[in-house]
């Protein structure tokens, strides 16, 4: 059996949305025979007495069989072994032949050649045992405890089924009531017992001017006086007497002429009479009728608008006017598809034309167009007017502002939206594009972007953004606007005005285009601010309005949600990169490690195994400047490993002096011309650039560690350059002290890749790993600097075009 949960839902599902009974049932008596293979299940159900067993529905059982037991009364002789588990527990008969039954049903029975059958009783919501489940089976039938909980439970089930459209069959007699009074809805329809009203129509309230539940229980005589019937009145119902004409009274004790005739009917078993009331005072009250409705159309809420029939308005009502902006004088004669948005397919318009022109109703959802070119939603019903000989007169429209619902069902459709695309976008900057383009079905988002925020450093950095103006990838919080909301934790909707007062005011700094308009909506987080989500305007202040921010506030929250998941995805991918990327990358600088440490210990074991005795002093020399050249570059690549496990590890320090700027720049060149002459790059030209007011300032700074951090990058200069020139120093003189110094190292050499730029300053890496065994090293020297720069309080960046060279640049803070 599939699961039962899910079965009964699917029965229930279908049960409450109006399928057919018979197709519920067979579908429970299809599950029975799943459960029991072969088996024949029927149904039998009792009249509403109590007093007869009746065939409900079978699945393959004859219909001799049917007919022989639909229709048997239960009585205290009745043999029928169906009729007896009404009264008892289930029953299984092992065979059925055996039970006393009427010759005519054991005839029946075996014809369909069933030995054994269960007989489980259905009960009520109450308890009320209301028919049999009854199961027929070719041989003696067997069920395990579970295969009978289950046919158990399919009989509760179908008893809930049955109960439910008895109901129904109950509701429908009584609309029956009501569809004869809608036929006779011309007159007053009264239905009586005795004398007190139990049943009245919307015609018999506005003629009394009672209510409905007013009227009920009322006597007739309070509408129409008892001295108006007939003499012959007898156990409260007037005899003999089918039409009679009265004064009646009204609730507004106006006086009615009103002919009655009188029927009488029974309701539920009862006797009752049937009054239909006509009013002969029609031609008065036709008047006031169409006076109010003229009112009811003049005060409705909903608009209305009539037209000939060739389309062209004739008159609209005060709502149509207020929700459209357009007076009377200028719609007057206009065609409705002035108010076209544009938008609406003009398929429905061909449908609804072809509708009404027929002379049927039409109904649907319009997207139209205010005078102010607002778009709003209505919800039209379009009829036609006929006069006396069925041709169509005019038309007449009644729409409904559904502007606010529509815009709910869109919020939900949004937030569906936003949630699922999650896990279908493929990045974070993907994700917030898709979350502006959803906003953008309900919001102006030519403007937008997300910034989110960085407590640490506090600053912002934006993952996305797309707008005219300050594309930027980070800014400081500061007193940005954006800054300003992550300090108060709400939503900031301000005008240019408003924006210009708080700057004033010292609340917020205005940094780069001045928006007319700008809304910043929190995104939070377990009661923490994450971000920023702004929508802005260059040039219209009403872009952005109160009713957009109610949206965003709506929404913010499971954006909020959904960019912090996506965020985590993203930080997760990234760190199996790293981790992947950091496993490679230690692979590579041992292979580079072994390569140049190698290098210089054969050339020490190497020449100094050569040397003996016998060796020339010239070339014992040579040999000897080429082992202590070699131990130099093997001292050298054993410092970097030192400083970079110092650096790992947080134990490098710095002993900062005060020195001379011009003193340190020249001892720099010193030794990189030094370098320069033992690598052979003598044909390249060395340029140190330092302003005259340099040889004035003193730097706060790590002498040694400055000068590391230049010969790093002078050293990778003179390595990548074959040809050209190299030029480092200060970039520009700088007269305010409190800013700091900019340096900089500029080469001719091969470039890096842009793509590559960033991660040059990462442990172990070089702009190409294939490069390392033509240019010697193991890749740490721009880590140290990185390091070395920021523990000195400065950064470092670099600008490069590959085949055309590379400036690094670096600054150092605490200058006097």
């Amino acid at each position: 059996m599939e699961n039962k949960k899910e079965f009964r839902s699917d029965v229930l599902e279908k049960l409450y949305r109006g399928d057919s009974k018979t197709s519920i049932l067979n579908q429970i008596l299809t599950q029975v025979q799943a459960i029991i293979p072969n088996s024949i299940c029927t149904i039998y159900n009792i009249d509403e007495e109590g007093k007869y067993l009746l065939h409900e529905i079978d699945l393959n059982l004859p219909d001799s069989n049917n007919i022989a037991l639909h229709g048997i009364p239960i009585t205290d002789g009745f043999i029928s072994s169906e009729t007896k588990t009404l009264f008892e527990k289930r029953r299984i008969l092992e065979n059925i032949h055996s039970y006393p039954l009427e010759d005519h049903l054991k005839n029946t029975l075996q014809q369909t050649c069933l030995t054994s059958c269960l007989l489980e009783p259905i009960k009520d919501p109450s308890g009320k045992k209301t028919g049999t489940f009854t199961i027929y089976y070719p041989n003696n039938i067997t069920l395990n405890t579970e295969e009978l909980e289950q046919i158990s439970e399919l009989a509760d089930l179908t008893a809930i089924v049955l109960d439910r459209y008895r109901i129904i069959e109950k509701l429908e007699d009584r609309e029956n009531i009501y569809r004869k009074l809608a036929n006779a809805s011309k007159d007053g329809i009264f239905i009586i017992k005795g004398d007190k009203i139990i049943e009245v129509n919307k015609r018999a309230e506005e003629m009394t001017g009672y209510s409905k539940i007013e009227l009920s229980g009322m006597s007739i005589f309070n509408f129409m006086g008892e001295d108006n019937w007939s003499s012959d009145y007898s156990d409260g119902l007037p005899k003999e007497r089918h039409y009679i004409e009265a004064i009646a009274v009204n609730r507004a004790n106006e006086k009615l002429n009103v002919g009655v005739n009188i029927k009488e009917s029974s309701l539920n078993g009862e006797t009752v009479c049937l009054l239909s009331v006509n009013d002969l005072t029609h031609i008065r009250n036709a008047e006031k009728e169409l006076k109010k409705l003229s009112q009811t159309v003049i005060q409705s809420p909903a608009s209305v608008v009539v037209t000939n029939c060739e389309g062209h308005i004739e008159y609209v009502n005060p709502k149509f006017m207020e929700l459209t902006g357009y007076n009377l004088n200028e719609i007057k004669g206009q065609n409705p598809k002035i108010l076209s948005s544009g938008n609406t397919p003009l398929s429905i318009y061909k449908n609804l034309w072809e509708t009404i022109k027929s002379g049927n109703n039409w109904s649907g959802e319009l997207q139209n167009k205010k005078k102010n070119g607002d778009l709003f939603w209505e919800y039209a019903t379009i009829s036609a007017l006929k006069d006396k000989n069925e041709e169509i007169t005019h038309f007449i429209g009644v729409k409904e502002d559904i502007t606010q619902r529509k815009r709910q069902d869109q919020i939900k459709e949004i937030i569906l939206n936003i949630s699922n695309a999650v896990l279908s976008q493929p990045t974070l900057s993907d994700f917030i594009s898709f979350i502006k383009q959803e906003l953008s079905k309900l919001i102006n988002t030519k403007n937008f972007f997300v910034a989110l925020y960085d407590e640490d450093k506090e600053c912002f950095y934006m993952p996305y953004h797309d707008g005219e103006f300050d594309s930027v990838e980070t800014f400081p919080k500061g007193k940005s606007i954006s800054g300003w909301v992550i300090d108060h934790g709400k939503a900031l909707l301000a005008d240019i005005e408003t924006l210009f007062a708080m700057a004033e005011r010292g609340e917020v700094e205005l940094l780069g285009e001045p928006s007319k308009i700008w809304l910043g909506m929190p995104l939070k987080r377990k009661n923490k601010t994450i971000g920023v989500l702004v929508i802005q305007s260059y040039d219209n202040e009403k872009a952005v309005t109160e009713e957009d921010k109610e949206i965003l506030e709506l929404v913010s929250h499971q954006i909020s949600i959904s960019i912090e998941k996506k965020r985590t995805e993203e930080l997760l991918k990234q760190a199996l990169l790293d981790a992947r990327e950091s496993d490679r990358l230690k692979s590579v600088f041992l292979t580079t490690m072994s390569h140049e440490l190698r290098t210089p210990l054969n050339a020490v074991l190497g020449f100094s195994s050569i040397v003996d005795m016998d060796t020339p002093i010239e070339t014992a020399v040579d040999f000897c400047k080429m082992i202590h050249q070699s131990g130099e570059h093997l001292l050298n690549i054993v410092e970097d490993l030192f400083d970079i496990s110092l650096i790992e590890t947080g134990q490098i320090r710095m002993t900062y002096s005060t020195n001379s700027l011009s003193g340190l720049l020249n001892e720099i060149h010193d030794m990189i011309i030094a370098e320069q002459i033992s690598m052979n790059k003598t044909h390249i030209d060395l340029k140190l650039h330092m302003p005259d007011s340099a040889s004035l300032c003193m730097l706060n700074t790590d002498p040694k560690r400055f000068k590391q951090i230049f010969l790093n990058l002078l050293k990778n200069a003179l390595k990548y350059t074959e040809a050209g020139q190299i030029e480092y120093g200060l970039k520009h003189d700088n007269d305010q002290s409190e800013l700091p110094f900019q340096f900089y190292v500029k080469d001719t050499g091969i470039g890096i890749p842009k793509d590559l730029q960033k991660s040059i300053f990462g442990i172990f890496r070089q702009a190409n790993e294939t490069l390392s065994r033509e240019y010697n090293g193991i890749g740490l020297g721009l880590s140290i600097s990185k390091n070395l720069v920021e523990r000195l309080g400065g950064k470092i960046w670099v600008e490069s075009k590959l085949g055309e060279g590379s400036t690094f640049h670096f600054t150092h803070s605490s200058c006097l």
